[in-house]
């Protein structure tokens, strides 16, 4: 089968991109042909595909004119570069299926319109809430938002910025009136919880739970003796509830802490920890990756999640959980769906910040092996095969279908 795999970012940015380049790692394994459309970026792993890539765009940045920014904006919603290059690669490669993941922005969701007039049958994978909302983590200023997206722009439900509300407003009503959405043949899902949730804010396409892998590497048995430090491992961005941590663990007896990762919010959780008491125990070790990222975790005492925003199917957690960690985790959204308390982790509610102090003091005390078993057998079926059978039906079922309508 031919697969065309569509992300913006073809490098390791997030959960979403690794999501990506496992799924190109499944494919090609069994034999498939697998082809490549995304950004162009500095980081991007090379791709003879990479000639069909659309020029790079960071909507970080600050220092655009005022005629780049309206630019930009009209490129969110509507990208006729991405639509010409995504011509171009499919005069040469043409795919049974695509297979889409992050899409928004740097693409923009016009390239559905694109797959459709070719007919290429299409499979998207949710990795956020950008499909219901004009807010990606339905998270605003601490708090989890889910108010109705015309909303948006009032609450500044965007970076803060009435600007960017109003443009990823209009984003998402342009394609809601347009049914953009609807092209799409199969959406698959990572936790139930996102189905729920989609759900529950009218989305009505066909959504199938498919859990994303784990690499053989990581359901190895730790080889190594627990060492006695309390893991953090992701993004260093506000939803993900690491200044929660750091209060907790500095009023806690728990002897050190480790902050694997990078972000936006880097520098002021480095300024913020060291006015904390007990600065000294805290690391932070910046981007950690591969097999140093596997011993780390493997070596861990203890790894927390402590997400504020409704998590889907994070990395960090369900590698833990290989690992035969214990995890601590905040109770909230996907993570409720693999951790049982007191089975194999235990959870608070988010944002509670002595509850976590006394889980983190507990830990000593804990039944490690019982809990290590536990955490372990429940992500036991996360396997690149059982990924690959599930995967492999809901592209046949899509293809079946597509034919049948012609």
């Amino acid at each position: 089968m031919k697969v065309l795999l569509i992300d913006k970012f073809h490098h390791r940015f997030g959960g979403a991109e690794r999501a990506y380049f496992d799924t190109a790692d499944v494919l090609t394994s069994h034999g498939h042909d697998v082809a490549f459309f995304a950004m162009h970026h500095p980081q991007n792993e090379p791709t003879p595909w990479s000639r069909f890539f659309v020029s790079q765009v960071d909507y970080g940045r600050t220092d655009y004119t005022l005629w780049q920014k309206l630019r930009m904006a009209l490129r969110m919603i509507w990208n006729r570069e991405a639509q010409k290059k995504l011509d171009a690669l499919l005069a040469e490669f043409r795919p049974d299926v695509a297979h889409l993941h992050l899409i928004y922005h740097q693409l923009s969701p016009s390239i559905i319109w694109t797959l459709v007039k070719h007919r290429i049958p299409m499979v998207m994978t949710l990795h956020d809430y950008k499909h219901i909302s004009p807010n990606y983590n339905l998270f605003v200023r601490g708090k989890v938002w889910e108010r109705a997206p015309w909303h948006c722009v009032g609450d500044r439900c965007v970076r803060d910025s009435i600007s960017a509300s109003a443009v990823c407003a209009l984003e998402h009503y342009v394609h809601a009136l347009l049914g953009t959405y609807a092209k799409v043949d199969r959406y698959i899902a990572p936790s139930r919880f996102l189905i729920e949730m989609s759900r529950r804010h009218g989305f009505t396409q066909k959504i199938t739970y498919v859990p994303q892998p784990l690499s053989p590497a990581e359901f190895a048995v730790p080889a190594y003796q627990r060492e006695d430090y309390i893991l953090y491992i992701g993004r260093l961005s506000h939803e993900k509830g690491v200044r929660v941590l750091l209060d907790a663990f500095a009023a806690s007896r728990a002897p050190r802490l480790i902050v694997a990762g990078t972000g936006p919010d880097k520098d002021a959780l480095m300024a913020y920890a060291r006015t904390l008491p007990g600065a000294e125990r805290i690391t932070f070790a910046g981007f950690v990756g591969g097999a140093a990222l596997t011993e780390l975790t493997q070596k861990a005492r203890a790894v927390v999640v402590p997400s504020l925003w409704y998590e889907n199917a994070p990395y960090a957690l369900l590698e833990a959980l290989a690992a035969g960690n214990i995890v601590v985790a905040a109770a909230s959204g996907g993570v409720t769906e693999r951790i049982v308390h007191g089975e194999n982790g235990f959870l608070y509610p988010p944002q509670d910040t002595q509850k976590l102090t006394r889980l983190l003091d507990a830990l000593p005390h804990i039944d490690d092996a019982r809990i290590s078993a536990n955490a372990r057998a429940s992500v036991a079926n996360l396997t690149h095969e059982r990924y690959y059978a599930d995967l492999m039906a809901v592209y046949r079922d899509v293809v079946h279908l597509a034919k049948r309508a012609i």
